[in-house]
């Protein structure tokens, strides 16, 4: 089965992609299989499956209603399919207008809600290298160690609230956290998002956390070797949140 059967399999009797995607869910449990899943297909395809439900958790009526994007910029991100392009002028040198015009900003936060790297959104043949320089496109990103303290103590006072946010803690703490942190009804799940980070790195987010009550391990990527820990934040009183199929526990030593 080619890519575009394979997609009409998803499509309704009107020719809309509205059907569910169950084996999204079960590729997670090996990264690998996933991403080489996620290679296998055009650009186009990659990112209409990675803005689907079972990846991101949110359907396209809350992405509009929650953060503002519209319809018509998801059709802007996805493109057309190739049945529907126009037959456009050929410059003498280079297209610079091949990629729609569609804000950094709503792709980079596109690509965190995946979990996948900017190239992955934005190239046929990406790159298999983790980066975190899209953190930078996205506003109001900048913030303190304080801030994420203040925002654990309001938590019991958003725990309806289901959002996800990229930020980069870049004052007080040695070096920049470059953190993925969702919050989920009945808690927080902060990712480290950072290349090849260490544990050091992170002492400042456990120092911060000792007072509550988490599971500690980390994600697997579409990167192998890319491993991002993570701390997935329990409120009392609260049912547990439900682990992501890419988490894997790790025995806290400190």
């Amino acid at each position: 089965m080619d890519e575009e059967d394979y997609i009409k399999t998803r499509k309704d009797s009107l020719g809309r992609v509205i059907l569910q995607w169950p084996e999204l869910i079960f590729l997670k449990m090996d990264m690998g299989y996933y991403a080489d899943y996620l290679l296998k297909f055009s650009l186009y395809s990659r990112r209409m499956i990675l803005m689907e439900d079972e990846i991101i958790g949110f359907s396209q009526q809350q992405l509009y209603s929650f953060y503002g994007i519209s319809h018509d910029t998801i059709r802007r991100y996805l493109g057309k399919t190739k049945e529907k392009v126009r037959k456009k002028h050929k410059p003498k040198i280079r297209d610079i207008t091949r990629h729609s015009n569609v804000a950094k900003e709503v792709v980079s936060f596109l690509a965190i809600l995946s979990r996948v790297p900017f190239s992955w959104v934005e190239e046929e043949s990406p790159e298999q290298l983790w980066t975190i320089q899209h953190f930078s496109y996205l506003d109001d990103s900048k913030k303190s160690l304080a801030w994420l303290k203040n925002e654990l103590e309001d938590l019991p006072l958003a725990k309806s609230i289901h959002d996800v946010r990229g930020i980069i803690i870049n004052q007080g703490v040695a070096n920049s956290l470059y953190l993925r942190i969702e919050w989920v009804k009945g808690g927080l799940i902060i990712e480290v998002f950072n290349p090849n980070c260490t544990i050091g790195e992170i002492v400042p987010l456990i120092k911060l956390l000792q007072k509550y009550n988490y599971a500690f391990g980390y994600m697997d990527t579409v990167i192998t070797t890319q491993k991002n820990f993570t701390f997935i934040i329990n409120l009392k009183n609260n049912s547990p949140i439900c682990l992501p199929m890419e988490f894997k526990s790790l025995e806290c030593t400190f």
